[in-house]
Parts: structure tokens; sequence; C-alpha cells
């Protein structure tokens, strides 16, 4: 496993296209994986005793150390969320050291529940908790489809795990209710990590190295818990076996994903995704729902009695859920038909644009090239019939006409890509361009533009398109007082995010706008995706208005 990882971290780390001489972003991870590849050694060969508890506390402690020291390094914008992710594991830490010691120190078998169960226990929400900011964080829009999935997958195996987890606990025999309290939280919060770690598994955004770091590790806590509490109900159990690799697992991959450097990325926003009912996600959805009838079944074949009711209620929430499932694929359906009238209007726009643009070209330039072409011929002639200085009288004229020509054809190709773009770079453009529209808008404009990797020059005059029409309309119906604009262009991405404090509106209101002939907002959207990206709108009245671009660093022509 230490082998695996290593060679994960070193092939995350190290930048696509560039040899990583430094090795500085290694070193914390491979430190971590030392550490606890040794600690691990340490538990499982060591015999029962002090050294042993020691080793296994020490690693899920140092897995704790680890998130906070990636957290003082990379100073990500949720610090709190990994804050309590660290809390969690520290508690985890806390609980296993009190039980083990009693197991094989004291040699005594602690009691059920005992100080080890409620050390344990606030690992669940405070995972959970850290987990739902930096989900808040990394997907601050609306995502109702994803949400509503990962629910209907939560519901179908929380059935699952009643038949074989929560009834037998609860019908254990000579438990008292607060043991079976204990013991059924157990399960809960595995089903809300489960949750959790659903809808993570489904947000938006590149994938970095820390996500996958993050999100995986959590495969093995879940899977390991749920094999726990069932061996645990048949008395097969065995302390220190194999099955505690799992856990190792997701100590060493908490701590790898917390000391990488694309931690960071887990708590930036993103543009929320339209989710796609691929095949995966429908097996699982059809899976999950189908959980209801599986119950009946099941509990039926093992001769248990049925549990109706929370058949029913299990029943019921998957219904609904469906059911809003179906509404959001409608209204997506809808929406897709009005992009499409809006990229035929677009298209045709554009098509009578290049149109005026070639009539410009021709009633203009062309002409008044082909007459300067007359006139060098009479320069020609002149100089030969009249002299040098009848000629040179002749050729100022010449001279200005082509100063003329040369300044109509510069307006018609910043038409095309503004010079900007090519003299100060994409930045550079767009804040010469906020500062130049603040004076002219008595706007408060603010721009914070990261270039690391310069995208394709038609990407970069979607970014700068995309700003001129956003803030036009910010202009024109916003009211707002400030607007903070902010790029960050890397390897793989350029993420566009426009806010302003101003009025809002309703974003339903935006197909009626396009009914009525406005297609300031269509025309972004199809700018964006016809190159490759996604725009997303999020305002509300009273609110103010954000948008949210993401394009590739390549231009990619897509057909919405």
């Amino acid at each position: 496993m230490y082998g695996f990882l290593v060679s994960l971290a070193d092939h995350y780390s190290r930048p696509r296209g560039r040899a990583d001489t430094s090795g500085m972003n290694r070193h914390p991870t491979r430190v971590w994986l030392t550490v606890g590849s040794l600690l691990t050694l340490g538990y499982f060969l060591v015999p029962p005793g002090a050294v042993k508890v020691a080793c296994w506390a020490g690693l899920m402690t140092a897995a704790a150390a680890a998130v906070v020291v990636g957290v003082r390094i990379y100073r990500p914008r949720a610090p709190l969320a990994w804050y309590l992710i660290a809390a969690g594991q520290l508690a985890f830490a806390a609980g296993d050291a009190v039980g083990y010691y009693d197991l094989w120190v004291r040699q005594i078998e602690p009691p059920f529940p005992s100080l080890a169960d409620y050390l344990t226990l606030p690992f669940f929400p405070l995972l959970v908790t850290g987990l739902l900011l930096l989900l808040r964080r990394r997907s601050p829009g609306r995502d109702l489809p994803s949400l509503i999935d990962a629910t209907i997958l939560a519901t179908g195996a929380g059935l699952l795990s009643w038949i074989f987890l929560i009834v037998p606990l609860v019908r254990f025999p000579g438990l008292s209710p607060l043991a079976r309290v204990v013991a059924i939280a157990y399960p809960v919060g595995d089903l809300l990590v489960l949750a959790v770690a659903s809808r993570l598994w489904s947000s938006a955004g590149p994938r970095s190295r820390s996500y996958w770091l993050l999100t995986l590790g959590l495969v093995p806590l879940l899977v390991v818990d749920t094999l726990y509490g069932l061996l645990s109900l048949f008395g097969t159990w065995t302390y220190a076996g194999p099955l505690d690799l799992f856990w190792v697992a997701f100590y060493l991959c908490l701590g790898a994903a917390a000391l990488h450097p694309s931690m960071r990325s887990l708590s930036e926003p993103v543009p929320t995704p339209v989710p796609r009912l691929t095949v995966r996600r429908r097996a699982l959805l059809t899976a999950a729902t189908l959980m209801a009838p599986a119950m009946l079944v099941i509990q039926s074949l093992r001769h248990q009695p049925l549990d109706i009711g929370v058949n029913a209620v299990g029943t019921v929430v998957l219904f609904v859920l469906l059911t809003a499932r179906m509404t959001s694929l409608a209204g997506q359906a809808a929406r897709q038909q009005e992009r499409e009238l809006a990229l035929a209007k677009v298209l045709d726009a554009a098509q009578q644009e290049r149109i005026r643009l070639a009539a410009d070209l021709h009633d203009g330039p062309v002409q008044e090239l082909t007459a300067l072409s007359y006139g060098l011929e009479r320069v020609d002639r002149r100089l030969e019939t009249q002299g040098p200085d009848a000629a040179r009288v002749l050729l100022g004229e010449q001279k200005i006409q082509l100063t003329e020509v040369t300044r109509t054809l510069r307006n018609l190709l910043s038409e095309l890509r503004p010079p900007a773009l090519d003299e100060h770079g994409l930045a550079g453009a767009l804040k010469l361009y906020g500062g130049a529209f603040a004076k002219q808008a008595n706007l408060n404009i603010s721009v914070d533009a990261q270039v690391e990797h310069r995208p394709a020059p038609e990407v970069e005059t979607i970014v700068y398109r995309v700003t001129q029409e956003a803030l036009t309309n910010v202009s024109k119906h916003a009211q707002a007082r400030h607007v903070w604009i902010r790029l960050a262009a890397e390897e793989h991405s350029v993420d566009l995010t426009i806010r302003d404090d101003g009025i809002g509106f309703d974003p339903v209101q935006a197909a009626r706008l396009l009914k009525d002939g406005h297609y300031g907002l269509a025309g972004m959207r199809e700018r964006v995706e016809l190159g490759g990206g996604r725009l997303d709108l999020d305002s509300r009245p009273g609110e103010g208005t954000t948008i949210g671009v993401a394009l590739p660093p390549r231009y990619v022509p897509s057909v919405v």
C-alpha cells in the first residue's frame, strides 16, 4: 500500500509537461506515508500491550496532525472544514485508544456502551460537517438533481442497513435502551457519511489529486465499518486482524489528501453542472429504488417479521424523490429546448455579423486599397513626367489615404479579437477594461486575474467578450455598486466568476427576456458552450447576481 500511495502522490504532485526537480511538493506526503507505514507495521507486528495501543493511536493521531499541517502549509479557503475533519479523527483516536487500552493493557472486556464509544461517536458528525462545508464551498450553487440522487442512494442503503444492522441491534437480547441507541448510532453515522460522500462524488469541478485521495479513502472506511457491525453481531470480529487494513487505508488517504498541494482546490467554488443520467447513474438509482420491495423479499426469505411501516416510509420517500427527479429532468428538457432556440438565434446573428463584416470590408478597405493602388500608379507616372517634387505631393495624399485604411482595418479587427489581449495578455486586458468601465459606469470593479497557463486565443476572446457583456448588463439593469471579477487560468481549466451586489432577478425571467428579443444572457451562454465550456447563473431578487464560467484551456467546439 505504501508503494502504491507514494507512486500516486508522486504522479499527482508532478506538474504535467514539466519535470519536478525540487521534490518539495512530494516531501510532506512522503514523510506522512513513511510515518504511517511504520506505525502500521508496529501495530501488526508487536504483541498485544501498551506498544500496540500506542502504534494504533499514534497512527490515528498522526492522520489528524497531517490534516492540521496541510491546512497550515496550503491555507485553503475553508480551513474550518479541515479542522473539523481533524477533530473527528482525534475523537476516533481517543475512543480506540481507550478501548484497546482496556482490552490489551488492563485485559478487561469493556462494557457496552463504554467511555470508548462516547469518545468515538463524535467522529461521525464532525466528519460529516467538515465534508458538508467543503461541499458547500465547492458547489455554492443549487444542484438539486445531484442532491436528489445522493438522497436516493442513501435511502436505498438505509433500507439495507435497517435489515442487516439496525433491526438485529434493536432486537439483540440483553441490551439496555441506552446501549441500543448507541449501537444504532454507528450504522446511522455511516449512512450520513455515505450520503455526503455520494454528493461529493457527484460534485462538479476538476477531480484533483486531493479530491481522489479523500473521496476514495471514504470507501474503505464505510466498508470496514459495515463489516465490523455485521461480524460483531455474530461474535466473529477479530481485533488486529487483516480487516484493520481498511481503516489504515482511510487514515493514510486522509493524511495524503491534506498534505497534497491540490487540497486547496477542494474548497474552490466551481460552476454547477447539469447532471447527466449516465448508464452507471441510472443503474445505481434503479438499484436504490428497488430496495423497498427487496427488503420485504429478504425478510420473507429469512423468516423475519415484515417491517411494513419502515417499508412504507421508505417507499414514500423514494417515490417523492423520484418524482422530484423526473420533474427536474422535465425542467432540464424545457431549458434545453430554450437553449437550442437561443443557439439558433445566436448562430443566425453570428452569420449576419459575418455578412456585415464582409460587406464592410468590400465597401470600405477593399475599395480604398484599390483606389490606393491606382494612386500609386499615378505617383509613378508623375515621377517620370514631372519629377520628384510633383510626385511627392501626390504621395502625401496616398499616405493619408493609407492611414485611413489602416484605421478602418484596425476597427474591424478589434471586433474579431480585442487588441488588448495581444498587447497585455488576458489578465492585463481584463484589468484595463475593468478599470476603464468602472470610470465610465461609475462602478467599483475589483479584478483578481491569475493566469498560470495562458489559454488558447479563442478561449481568451470568449472570456473577454463574456466579461464585456456581463459588465454591460450590470450597468444597464443591476443597479449595483460593486462588481467582483475573478479569473483563474490553470493548466487544465479556465474559471471566470463575475459577481455583483445589485438588485438581482429571478433566473426564470431569463427565458422571457429571450422571447422579447434580449439575447445578452443567451449570447454569453452559447458563446461559452460553443467553446466547449459551461456558464452558470445564480441570482435572487435583492441578492445580486453571480455568473460562473468554466472553459477548457484549449478551444473545443461543442454542439449544445
